[in-house]
Formats: structure tokens, C-alpha cells, sequence
């Protein structure tokens, strides 16, 4: 997921005659007539007319070899072409002419995420940030790239800054909740979900993922509170019934679990995850027939289960059985 913010503004053009003269040319009108190039090159970008475009910006350069936002667009418009050593060298020689101009940092940065260069476009956009600290884009490019590197301390940190900027902004919210999910951070995690249900109290996603965050804190009934909350607003979400059946498994209700994944087979009757759960539950319950028969089903209808069967600690019981090895070799 990366979010990619080039910077051509779009302006409107209005051409007029220029005189161009070989000698008699001034400075003055070859910078005018430079800024026009540009100004329709960032508008034959905008129009996704990338070949004229680079004309433009590079006209604007022939006459103003020095002029730092033709090279600027030129770098911009070669990457919209995906010539990414190109467009580095354009907008290295923009940073060289201008080194306090951020947007052409952002534009290197952008180059270097295209080209998996993730350590270069990092450093980059931290560059961006130095030039311009509250900027959105140099910090969603920074970001990415510490998503990318498993950095999450200092992911986190850069996403929290994200929020200070914009603390209405749900998606922001959601996204430091599933980020610190990921990395364990379930304390972190429902103190976010608990803000993204004072913004979408509606929403059973944010119980689902309470409730997920509970089960991990081990506080299992509130857990089971927060999934009878999601349901009771989205009766049909199976991540809701499933992950109400593991809990109920964790906390040996067998037989609840195994009726709460038939109600979510009910919504969909080919639900795999739903079958294999309820493998799992009989393997812990004991019943080997109608665990290996439940996770036959499940194999036959997503192949993937059966690489998963031999590492979960559900099936610990079996792991060691002919049938059960059989079944998932």
C-alpha cells in the first residue's frame, strides 16, 4: 500500500505569442517563456499526455537550463512514464539547483519506492519531512517505508503524527489499530479501536476487532461481549460468528463453539474456515472421527487448510495419527 503523491499542480494555461529570437532574445523573456512551457507541461501531464509533457518541460529547459521546476516536472513526468533512472537523475538535478524544495524530494522518493529501493526513498522522504515537517505526503511515504523495513516502533510514531494532523480522520484511526495488531500492540491497538467507535458506533468491524484485541489480552468474556455487539448490528458476518466460535473453543464451550459455527455455516454453507473450526473443536473435544471428517471437508474445499492442520496446536491430539498424516500430506 503505498500512497504516491507527485507534485504537479495543475494551473491554467492561457499561451500567448512570445518573440523568440536567437540573440536578441533577454533572460527575462526566455524565463517567460520557460514558465509557459511548464505550465503546459503540467497540464499535458494532468491530461495524461506524458510524451508532450516531457517536450514541454524539456523546451522550458532549453531555454532556462538552470530553471529548477522544468527539471522538477521532467523528473515527475518520467516516472508517470516509468523511466525511474531518468526521472532520479531530473529531479536530482532539480535538488541540486534548489535543495530546500521538498516536492522535488517527495518526487525522488516516489523514484526510489518505484524502484524497491525502499532504504533510498525512506531517507528521502525523511529529507522531505526536515524541509517541510507537517507535510502528509512525506509522511506517508515515510510511513510505507518503515511498514516495508518492519520498523514498527517508528512506523507507529509517524502515524501518530499522522493522527495529531488530522484526528478526524476514521481511516487514520483504523489504520493504527490494525498496524499495532499486527505487531502484538493489543493494548495500543483497543485503545484505537475504542476511538474509532466513538467515530462509527455503528460499525461491527470496530466490536470484531475489540473483540479480537480482548481475546489476545486474555479477557475472554469481554471479548465475547464486544462479538455479541458486532453481531447484534451485522448478524451476517462470518469473521464475527467465527471468531466467537475460537473463543468459546479457548475456553473449552465446545459444544457453544460448534453451534455458533453452524450459524455461520447457515450464512454460507461453503464456509471453509467455518468447517475447519469446527474440526478444530472436536479434535479438542476428543471425537477424532468428526475432526478428521470436518477437516476432510474443509481440505477438499481450500487446499491451503491442509498445510495449516499439521501446525496447529488444535489438532496437537493427532498430530502423530496415520489418518490425520494421510489426510494432510
Amino acid at each position: 500500500m503505498y500512497r504516491v503523491f507527485l507534485c504537479i499542480s495543475l494551473c491554467a494555461v492561457f499561451l500567448c505569442p512570445v518573440a523568440v529570437g536567437q540573440d536578441k532574445t533577454t533572460d527575462a523573456t526566455k524565463m517567460d517563456s520557460a514558465q509557459i512551457y511548464v505550465l503546459k507541461g503540467r497540464e499535458l501531464a494532468t491530461n495524461q499526455k506524458f510524451g508532450d509533457a516531457l517536450a514541454s518541460f524539456e523546451r522550458a529547459i532549453a531555454l532556462k537550463p538552470d530553471f529548477e521546476e522544468a527539471w522538477r516536472g521532467k523528473g515527475a513526468v518520467l516516472w508517470m512514464m516509468d523511466r525511474q533512472e531518468e526521472s532520479l537523475a531530473a529531479t536530482s538535478k532539480a535538488i541540486e539547483l534548489k535543495p530546500d524544495d521538498y516536492k522535488a524530494w517527495l518526487n525522488k522518493g516516489n523514484a526510489y519506492m518505484r524502484k524497491g529501493q525502499i532504504e533510498d526513498a525512506l531517507k528521502t522522504f525523511e529529507k522531505a519531512s526536515e524541509l517541510q515537517p507537517d507535510n502528509e505526503d512525506a509522511l506517508m511515504g515515510r510511513f510505507a517505508m518503515l511498514r516495508e523495513l518492519n520498523r514498527a516502533d517508528d512506523m507507529l510514531k509517524v502515524l501518530n503524527r499522522l493522527i495529531e494532523l488530522k484526528p478526524s480522520d476514521p481511516e487514520r484511526w483504523l489504520r493504527k489499530a490494525m498496524e499495532s495488531a499486527e505487531i502484538g500492540k493489543w493494548d495500543t491497538a483497543l485503545v484505537a479501536f475504542d476511538k474509532l467507535g466513538e467515530m462509527l458506533p455503528d460499525s461491527a468491524y470496530v466490536w470484531i476487532g475489540k473483540g479480537q484485541c480482548l481475546t489476545a489480552m486474555g479477557r475472554q468474556d469481554e471479548a465475547l461481549r464486544a462479538l455479541d455487539k458486532a453481531i447484534a448490528m451485522n448478524p451476517n458476518s462470518l469473521d464475527a460468528w467465527n471468531i466467537k466460535g475460537a473463543i468459546l473453543a479457548k475456553l473449552a464451550r465446545y459444544d457453544d463453539a460448534l453451534r455458533v459455527y453452524d450459524k455461520a455455516l447457515e450464512i454460507q454453507p461453503r464456509c471453509a474456515g467455518a468447517i475447519y473450526n469446527r474440526a478444530c473443536a472436536y479434535s479438542l473435544k476428543g471425537d477424532k472421527a468428526k475432526a478428521l471428517l470436518e477437516l476432510k471437508r474443509a481440505i477438499e474445499m481450500d487446499s491451503t487448510m491442509k498445510a495449516a492442520a499439521p501446525m496447529d496446536e488444535d489438532f496437537k491430539s493427532l498430530w502423530n495419527d496415520p489418518e490425520f498424516k494421510k489426510l494432510t500430506q
